[in-house]
């Protein structure tokens, strides 16, 4: 696994090598981000990775399709960092056409140790703040 950085704080983790490299297509450093027994749940119960290799093989499936991004938030909550994104093209379509994606996605990211150990996707960024325990601030 590649080696990795120290990094001041949890969103700096996500933002910084998550991200990053999910841009780059850098699987080896969002491997090394993952622990081995990392969960990612999506929004259905059906959604779910069990660990680091199931997240990487879904993650590689998007290597290179990223949809470009217009608005990006990164809220920190202990040991949680809740990530909203939008963009057209980005999040599952969870109803109706099942082609067509919701312009938006909501992930809780839950690290111990500098490791991304659960991911979790949810529909309405205020059900994430809450599953986070972050406090709900509006911006000016």
């Amino acid at each position: 696994m590649a080696p990795f950085r120290t990094a001041q704080s949890n969103i700096e983790i996500i933002f910084a090598d998550w991200l990053d490299a999910m841009r780059r297509g850098d699987l080896e450093t969002m491997a090394s981000r993952l622990a081995p027994d990392v969960v990612h749940q999506g929004v259905k119960p059906e959604w779910i990775c069990r660990n680091r290799q199931e997240v990487i093989d879904m993650v590689g499936q998007r290597v290179g399709r990223v949809p470009p991004v217009e608005a990006i938030e990164l809220v920190a909550a202990g040991d949680h960092v809740v990530m909203s994104v939008r963009g057209v093209g980005i999040g599952p379509p969870v109803d109706g056409d099942e082609d067509e994606a919701r312009g938006q996605a909501t992930i809780v990211y839950t690290l111990v140790d500098g490791k991304i150990v659960r991911m979790h996707d949810y529909l309405h960024r205020a059900e994430a703040l809450e599953a986070a325990g972050a406090v709900p601030v509006a911006w000016e």
